[in-house]
């Protein structure tokens, strides 16, 4: 089993809070400067469902821009 454990992401959903006066904040945890894009949550999960991820299993892909360090 493989996991993708996205941050914020540039949807209807977080709108609003991007939209708030901390949503500066929120981007500026990321070295990036700014959140995820939908495209780039769905181009993991296409590549974690595909053969070339056979070997994966286990694994758990942060996308949230170094916002988080898992350790």
């Amino acid at each position: 089993m493989t996991t993708v454990a996205p941050g914020y992401v540039e949807t209807d959903m977080a709108a609003e809070a991007l939209g708030r006066p901390g949503g500066a904040e929120i981007r500026a945890q990321s070295p990036l400067g700014r959140i995820a894009r939908p495209e780039e949550v769905a181009a993991a999960v296409r590549y974690l469902a595909s053969p070339e991820a056979e070997f994966a299993t286990g694994a758990v892909l942060d996308l949230n821009g170094a916002s988080y360090l898992r350790t």
